[in-house]
């Protein structure tokens, strides 16, 4: 693929590289086709072994001429179980203000780690590449694989709400099961701590909750949280034996279409978000104006 450098006319001066990249990675220089920014809905500080375990599913999952960087929101969230919807609200701010970076910094995707799907809609209206929700991404992904999903996640009442106003906006609800909203029993806090030492004793919680899940009519289980997800990707928990019934990580889920997503578009022509209606882009200088009221800045 010819390298070339296109100039990004909606952020004077700042230059996107088209791939391949050339990135220096510790003291190897190596040819990179794509590159795709994760967005961490947690603060760098606090995120620990998460990112490793990040890593290493991107490792897993990722073709290897792709590169992944982890941005941390800041000022951002430092307690997963800061779950109140005004907390959700100043974090999404942060989620966006890593998006505009992304693209500044010429990567080719975004993929916003939460399966609440966090500043999605906003940030995929606001900057030229594509942004990539992991619920939307592996919801959509379920239903080529079965008739009919559920979704396991935290053990943590108060997300179920979320989750199932997430099912009803992508026009999901006729593609799940009664009660399609499935609580691990294992504690927050453990899967947080224990987990990340050991990823199979939360992904043996996890699949039983999806053989119950089977249980009552499910084709597919989506793991519904990007804590959880890379635990059973990682230990390849990704099906139920019995009817062989996938279980989709929605990190993997998530990462993998946005990768494949830049590739249909660059071999295809096929534009990677429409600017229809609400994805329509804001004019620069609204953009700068509104920024300035905010004060944001231009960055």
């Amino acid at each position: 693929m010819k390298k070339c450098k296109l100039i990004n006319e909606r952020w004077p001066g700042i230059h996107r590289v088209s791939s391949p990249y050339i990135l220096n990675i510790g003291a190897i220089e190596r040819e990179v086709e794509m590159k795709l920014c994760y967005v961490n809905i947690s603060e760098e500080r606090v995120s620990g072994p998460y990112l490793d375990i990040l890593k290493r599913t991107a490792e897993k999952v990722l073709r290897t001429d792709t590169d992944i960087v982890i941005k941390s929101v800041e000022p951002g969230l430092t307690r997963g179980f800061d779950l109140h919807p005004y907390f959700a609200f100043l974090n999404k701010r942060s989620i966006v203000e890593r998006a505009i970076e992304a693209e500044k910094e010429g990567f080719d995707a975004v993929v916003v780690g939460c399966y609440a799907d966090p500043g999605v809609k906003e940030a995929r209206a606001t900057v030229d590449i594509p942004v990539i929700g992991i619920a939307e991404a592996s919801m959509l992904y379920a239903c080529l694989l079965g008739r009919r999903f559920a979704v396991v996640t935290l053990n943590e009442p108060s997300v179920v709400p979320d989750l199932e106003d997430a099912i009803m906006l992508h026009g999901m609800q006729h593609r799940v099961i009664t009660k399609p909203i499935r609580l691990i029993k294992t504690s927050s806090f453990d899967v947080f701590t224990k987990g990340m030492e050991d990823p199979l004793l939360v992904a043996q919680d996890i699949h039983e909750r999806a053989k119950e899940c089977v249980a009552d009519g499910a084709n597919v289980v989506i793991v519904g949280c990007n804590g959880l997800g890379p635990l059973c990707t990682l230990t390849d928990m990704v099906r139920i034996e019995e009817d062989n019934v996938p279980i989709l990580d929605c990190i993997s889920i998530g990462m993998k279409t946005a990768e494949v997503l830049c590739e249909i578009s660059e071999s295809l022509g096929i534009p990677y978000t429409s600017r229809s209606g609400i994805n329509a882009l804001p004019r620069t200088k609204d953009m700068k104006r509104v920024r300035g009221n905010f004060r944001l800045g231009t960055h």
